[in-house]
C-alpha cells in the first residue's frame, strides 16, 4: 500500500472513536468542519442514531459517517477501522478518544471486581492498542499519518477510587511515547492529550459531584478560574494533527488549566 495523492480522493479522512458525545463530537466538529471526512464509532445503534441526529444540522453533516462497535472487543476494534476504509477509502488520523471514565470508572478497590477492571482497561486501553495495530496499514500509506490518544490528568495525578482509571491513563500515555518511537522513522506521529476537568454529561453526572471524588469538587477549580469547553480540547487535537505539530510526537499535551500545576 503506497502514499496516495490526497487531492485524488477528496481530502483527508479521521477516525473518531467516541465521537458523537461530549469531548468526541466536539473532535468531530473540529475536523469535518476543517475538511476531513470522518467515520465516527460509537457503542451501539442507539448512540449512533442519537448522533447522527446531533450532527444532522450541519453543513459538513455529508462528510461524517457512523457505526456501531463495541471496542471492548477486539475483532470489533479491526471491524471498525476496516469499516472506515471501506466507507473513505483511506485512514490518515486515528483518534482514541472513546473510554470509561466518571461514575463509570471510578470504584473502590474493595468494590472493583474482575468485570469492572476488565471493562476499565478493555475501552481505555486495550482498543487503542488494538485501533493503532488495525489502523496502521492505512497511517503508513497515508504518509503523515497520526494517532491521536484523548488520555486524562489522571494519568499523571491520582484520583480518589480510580485505580483502573487512573492506570488505564497512565498505560496511555506509555503507550503513545512506544508507538511514536516504534513509527517515527515511517512517518507517523503518536501524541496524547490529558484534559483535566472538561463540562461535559460525564463529568457533571450528579453521582460524581456529590461524591466529592472529582478532581473539579477536590481542588474546587482550576487555578485558571473555569473548566474547559470540550471545543477546548478539540482546539488541541486540531493543531496536534496539523503540519504545524509536524515536530511533536511521542508527548502528552495536557491541557487542564494549571489544574495538575500544584
Amino acid at each position: 500500500m503506497g502514499a496516495r495523492n490526497d487531492e485524488a480522493i477528496g481530502g483527508r479522512v479521521a477516525l473518531v472513536t467516541g465521537g458523537a458525545t461530549g469531548i468526541g463530537a466536539a473532535i468531530t466538529a473540529e475536523l469535518a468542519s476543517s475538511g476531513y471526512r470522518v467515520y465516527v464509532v460509537q457503542q451501539n445503534l442507539d448512540q449512533v442514531l442519537r448522533g447522527r441526529e446531533h450532527f444532522a444540522g450541519h453543513p459538513w453533516f455529508g462528510q461524517l459517517e457512523i457505526g456501531a462497535f463495541d471496542l471492548a472487543s477486539g475483532p470489533e476494534c479491526a471491524a471498525a477501522v476496516a469499516a472506515c476504509a471501506d466507507r473513505f477509502g483511506a485512514l490518515d488520523v486515528l483518534v482514541n478518544n472513546a473510554g470509561l471514565s466518571g461514575a463509570a470508572a471510578s470504584r473502590e478497590l474493595s468494590q472493583a471486581d474482575d468485570d469492572h477492571i476488565d471493562a476499565v482497561i478493555d475501552v481505555n486501553l486495550k482498543a487503542p492498542l488494538r485501533l493503532a495495530r488495525a489502523a496502521l496499514p492505512y497511517l503508513l500509506a497515508s504518509g503523515r499519518g497520526v494517532i491521536v490518544n484523548i488520555s486524562s490528568v489522571a494519568a499523571l495525578a491520582a484520583q480518589p477510587d480510580g485505580a483502573a482509571y487512573v492506570a488505564s491513563k497512565a498505560g496511555l500515555s506509555g503507550l503513545t511515547r512506544s508507538l511514536a518511537c516504534d513509527l517515527a522513522a515511517d512517518g507517523i506521529r503518536v501524541v496524547a492529550i490529558a484534559p483535566g476537568d472538561v463540562v461535559t454529561a460525564t463529568s457533571r453526572d450528579p453521582q460524581l459531584a456529590t461524591s466529592g471524588k472529582h478532581p473539579s469538587w477536590a481542588k474546587d477549580r482550576a487555578p485558571i478560574g473555569y473548566p474547559a469547553e470540550p471545543a477546548d480540547i478539540a482546539h488541541a487535537v486540531g493543531w496536534v494533527i496539523s503540519p504545524l505539530a509536524r515536530y511533536v510526537t511521542g508527548t502528552t499535551i495536557v491541557v487542564d488549566g494549571a489544574l495538575t500545576a500544584y
